[in-house]
């Protein structure tokens, strides 16, 4: 009898790419929720090692305070190109806290932080292992 070791695949790493007027929007609604935090739904398409992010909803009856944020999802209407949400994090910290897995919507997170721009925006996927992130013109 022989025995063999297993060899475990490589963890596949999704890239996140959404467009500047998607990030745009992501800071101009964060700035105006400000000091709350504020959600967003991402739409756009999941293929295998890819994430495209095309656009944004504003999720109906959701709820907004400093510390949290969140939306029914029984109320959402059915719509199979949401691939996530996007929250901001007052605080300054855009790493996902437990809250925000426990409360993991879709493939992807997008957290953003004060001062809210580019550089402190942030994908991470259901385990809070960051992701990369490009913000492209278009796709």
């Amino acid at each position: 009898m022989f025995l063999w070791k297993r060899q475990r695949p490589e963890p596949v790493t999704r890239k996140v790419t959404m467009t500047k007027q998607v990030a745009d929007g992501i800071i101009t609604y964060s700035q105006s929720w400000h000091p709350n935090e504020g959600i967003l739904i991402l739409k756009g398409k999941s293929k295998k090692q890819q994430i495209i992010i095309e656009g944004l909803v504003v999720p109906p009856f959701s709820t907004h305070g400093p510390y949290y944020s969140g939306f029914p999802t029984y109320d959402l209407p059915f719509d199979l190109s949401y691939v996530g949400t996007a929250h901001s994090h007052p605080g300054g910290s855009n790493k996902p806290s437990l809250e925000d897995l426990n409360n993991y919507y879709g493939v992807v997170s997008i957290i953003i932080s004060y001062p809210y721009d580019y550089s402190t925006t942030g994908a991470y996927d259901r385990n809070g292992k960051a992701m990369d992130l490009e913000i492209v013109d278009s796709i």
